[in-house]
């Protein structure tokens, strides 16, 4: 059974469960919701926890750091739908689970004014 670490205040959708179990079989998801939490800690509770996988919702900062530390979490990809096809609604739009997809990498490139 894989143990998943879903880092998200949303909870998860019954499509997103049904999709996680097709690619991993049996799996035992956990949800933590807390607003905001360094990467270093997400981390310490990711490799406390016996976790096999994590879905990730925070800022692009925190997932690259969490990258960078060896971490490759999956990522939910939403799609925006019309309201009658919509799963969840959030800030007034509608969305539908789409897939899952890994996170390799976070990069960022600058340029000057």
């Amino acid at each position: 059974m894989k143990k998943i670490l879903w880092m998200s205040r949303h909870p998860w959708l019954k499509s997103q469960e049904e999709e996680l179990k097709r690619i991993f079989g049996q799996v035992k998801l956990e949800q933590i919701s807390t607003p905001f939490m360094s990467a270093e800690k997400v981390v310490e509770i990711y490799k406390k926890g016996g976790y096999d996988e994590m879905v990730m919702v925070a800022p692009l900062s925190v997932i690259a750091k969490i990258t960078e530390m060896g971490i490759k979490p999956l990522w939910a990809e939403m799609e925006i739908v019309p309201k009658e096809e919509a799963e969840v609604e959030a800030a007034g739009r509608f969305y539908r689970f789409k897939r899952f997809l890994r996170i390799k990498e976070v990069k960022m490139e600058f340029e000057e004014l």
